[in-house]
């Protein structure tokens, strides 16, 4: 009877190891599955989809950063577009309000700040998507494409080529300055050494007061 009873607890802490390892390898497999899935979902992400969660992590990093949002590419073309159109079509009025002649005078802190945003807004905040400001553009203009895409792509040519030249402009006017400076501190330098010659001979003693006694040669 006591055998029986012992190999009875012997059966049944056979089962309990049983069981324990059961739910450990269902357990482990299911682990083991996730990882797998998540690997797999990874491996399966296109270069687009990456480059998305990439560009997201990125913005979130900089913005807890440094409180500020990067512009994506469709947010700087339209920045773009905005300060094309104002600088190109202010050229434009300007140029006819001058041939026009008269007291009227064009004024452009106010076409920037006032005029222009009235109607389309501001460069980096348009009204208007990009490609309505371009057709918009090549209306007035054989140097912009009919075609959106393409009146795009001269609108942001221009707004290159427009900093490129202010850009030349501040370099050469940086360095105009540059070379008056050199000029005035030459002509200070010059004043300077006048100035210590000048000095230096009032400490002389003068000619006109030193006399010989010809007789003796010697100094009176």
């Amino acid at each position: 009877m006591a055998y029986a009873k012992r190999s009875e607890g012997i059966a049944k802490a056979r089962t309990n190891n049983n069981n324990r390892n059961g739910a450990n390898a269902k357990t482990s497999a299911k682990t083991n599955g996730t990882s797998a899935t998540t690997k797999s979902k990874v491996a399966n992400a296109s270069p687009q989809e990456e480059a998305l969660a990439l560009l997201k992590e990125l913005r979130n990093l900089i913005f807890k950063e440094y409180g500020v949002k990067l512009q994506l590419r469709d947010s700087r073309v339209s920045t773009k577009i905005g300060h094309a159109a104002r600088e190109k079509l202010g050229l434009d009025i300007a140029a006819q309000v001058k041939k026009k002649g008269g007291n009227k005078k064009f004024d452009w802190q106010k076409w920037n700040t006032k005029l222009f945003t009235k109607l389309f807004g501001q460069p980096d905040a348009l009204k208007y998507a990009p490609e309505v400001v371009a057709i918009f553009m090549s209306m007035l203009y054989d140097t912009i494409s009919t075609d959106p895409e393409q009146a795009i792509a001269d609108l942001v040519e221009f707004n290159r080529a427009s900093l490129e030249r202010r850009n030349s402009f501040q370099e050469q006017e940086e360095e105009e300055l540059d070379d008056l400076d050199d000029e005035l501190d030459e002509d200070l330098d010059e004043d300077e050494d006048d100035i210590e010659d000048e000095l230096d001979e009032d400490l002389l003693p003068s000619h006109s007061k030193i006399t010989y006694n010809n007789e003796q040669g010697v100094l009176l």
